[in-house]
């Protein structure tokens, strides 16, 4: 299948035009959009601090009457409930914040399985430290779950995966 791609410049984790992270397909009329500027595309401007370059897919579990909900957001504790997670974005692609994609997955790394890579901003990879514990995890877990080193086209991404996947002694 050949997936759209975002206007403009922005590369994903590949050095490929960055893929949608899509909801047209999602059935979700408080949310039918992603990403900073709602163009479900996983980019920004300045404005958004919360860098949410990270495109996921995100799970699907039912409340207890039956209303789908992801349990992504009561995992992060975005949502105190099941109830209170299915009025936020319903479960497939969305785009999230790469230091909460940092810090959420130390303690559920099962969240590197719902990575979208070709939907992934580049810079995730550009802007983790190596020499931040919480960060250097996460990179290490897109890296080898979008298996950089092989499938990037871009230098600067393959290397820096190349030298945080074999550096096992780079210090927090």
């Amino acid at each position: 299948a050949v997936l759209p791609v975002a206007y403009g410049s922005d590369l994903n984790i590949y050095g490929e035009p960055l893929a949608k992270c899509d909801r047209s397909g999602i059935d979700d009329s408080r949310y039918p959009t992603t990403g900073f500027m709602r163009t479900n595309t996983c980019t920004a401007t300045r404005e958004d601090a919360g860098s949410h370059y990270v495109c996921v897919n995100l799970p699907a579990d039912y409340t207890s009457d039956d209303r789908l909900y992801s349990p992504f957001w009561t995992k992060t504790g975005q949502a105190q409930s099941a109830e209170e997670a299915s009025r936020w974005p319903k479960p497939g692609p969305w785009c999230i914040c790469m230091w909460a994609y940092a810090s959420m997955r130390g303690q559920h790394p099962e969240f590197k399985e719902m990575l979208n890579c070709p939907a992934v901003n580049e810079w995730v990879i550009d802007s983790y430290s190596i020499n931040s514990s919480t960060q250097r995890a996460a990179l290490i877990s897109v890296c080898e779950q979008c298996d950089v080193v092989n499938r990037s086209t871009k230098l600067s991404l393959v290397d820096k995966c190349k030298r945080v996947l074999s550096d096992s002694t780079v210090l927090a």
